[in-house]
């Protein structure tokens, strides 16, 4: 299987075991794991159980492997925490939350895979919005958007007037 984790329900039905035995063999997974002498952990990211580098050995790792996403600018970094906090919003709206055009920075955040864009056909015209991707949650290690901390943005150097329109809807 590939690197994206797999749910539970795919567990099951590979496994042919049931959901309590599952459940109990993913918990002693972790707790082994969680010790010491490994640096890996299994996580559930985004419904999906995955391994991942412990935090403590992430620098080491990320020398040797190519990285899949790139450094983020500073305006990417705006960006993606509006539409990660606003989430589902058009083009015209984070120009309105950024003050400034946006269009190079959802460019790059899509490429990066962290922001997709999908069609609105309930609307005239059926705009564009953009909303996080799951391997936005992989790259933060969380498994929902409710898992946002406040400091994400907090910790983002994004202007006071952008930051005081940022509002969390999740």
């Amino acid at each position: 299987m590939s690197g994206h984790g797999l749910a539970i329900q795919d567990i099951i039905r590979l496994s042919g075991r049931n959901r309590n035995e599952i459940l109990e063999t993913i918990d002693q997974l972790q707790e082994a794991y969680s010790r010491d002498d490994h640096g890996i952990e299994l996580k559930n990211v985004a419904g999906k159980y995955s391994f991942f580098t412990k935090n403590e050995y992430f620098d080491l790792v990320s020398k040797i492997r190519k990285k899949s996403v790139s450094e983020i600018t500073n305006s990417q970094m705006q960006v993606l925490a509006i539409v990660a906090y606003n989430q589902p919003l058009t083009l015209k709206e984070m120009e309105k939350f950024r003050g400034s055009a946006c269009t190079n920075q959802i460019k790059e955040l899509i490429s990066m895979g962290l922001i997709k864009r999908k069609r609105d056909k309930t609307k005239k015209g059926n705009p564009y919005f953009y909303v996080t991707t799951e391997n936005f949650l992989k790259v933060l290690g969380i498994s929902s958007l409710s898992d946002l901390k406040e400091d994400f943005v907090e910790n983002t150097e994004i202007s006071e007037d952008v930051r005081n329109n940022i509002t969390p809807e999740i």
